[in-house]
C-alpha cells in the first residue's frame, strides 16, 4: 500500500514540560483525613416529637377530605350537567331547522298540486282537447263481490317465530 494512501493525522507540538507527557492516573488530593473522635452524651439532640393528633383535629381532617370530594363531585356533575344541556340545545336547533325546512317543503307541494289540479280542469274545459264530459250510458258499474267469512290463521307457531327484533335484511 502506498504511502500516499494511508490517512494522516497531524498531531500539536507540546508547548511545555507538562504536555509533552500525558498523565495516566488522575491526581489524587493531597488533604488529610482527620481522625474521628467520640461524641459526648449531650451534643447531639433529638428532634421532637409530634404530639398525638386530637379527636377534633381528627374529625376536622376527615370532615375537610369529604368536603373536598363532594366539591369535586359537584363540580364535575355541573360540568356534565352543563355539556349535556348545550348538546341537547344544539340538536333541538337542528331539529328545528329540518323541521322549519320539511313545512316549508310541504307548503311548496301542496300549492304545486293546487296549480297541476287548477292547469287540468282548464284544460279538460277546453272543447280542443276532445274530452267530452262523461254520459250515463257509457258509464260501467260493477256489482260488488259476495262477502267471503273471515279466516282465521291455521296454525299459531308460525307466526311466534318472527321476531321483530332483530332486523330482516339490508
Amino acid at each position: 500500500m502506498s504511502a500516499a494512501l494511508k490517512s494522516y493525522v497531524p498531531q500539536p507540538v507540546p508547548t511545555s514540560v507538562t504536555q509533552a507527557q500525558p498523565r495516566r492516573f488522575a491526581a489524587r488530593p493531597t488533604a488529610t483525613v482527620g481522625v474521628l473522635r467520640p461524641l459526648k452524651a449531650g451534643a447531639v439532640k433529638s428532634l421532637p416529637v409530634a404530639p398525638a393528633s386530637s379527636p377534633l383535629r381528627r374529625t376536622l381532617t376527615q370532615i375537610h377530605l369529604v368536603s373536598s370530594v363532594l366539591a369535586a363531585s359537584l363540580v364535575s356533575l355541573t360540568l356534565v350537567g352543563y355539556g349535556t344541556s348545550v348538546y341537547v340545545d344544539r340538536q333541538l336547533d337542528q331539529a328545528t331547522r329540518r323541521l322549519s325546512q320539511l313545512q316549508r317543503s310541504e307548503q311548496q307541494l301542496t300549492t304545486s298540486s293546487a296549480i297541476l289540479t287548477r292547469h287540468m280542469a282548464q284544460q279538460a274545459e277546453d272543447p280542443a282537447t276532445g274530452l267530452q264530459p262523461p254520459k250515463p250510458d257509457q258509464v260501467i258499474f260493477l256489482q260488488p263481490a259476495p262477502q267471503r267469512p273471515a279466516q282465521t290463521p291455521a296454525d299459531s307457531s308460525a307466526g311466534a317465530s318472527f321476531r321483530a327484533d332483530r332486523p330482516l335484511g339490508y
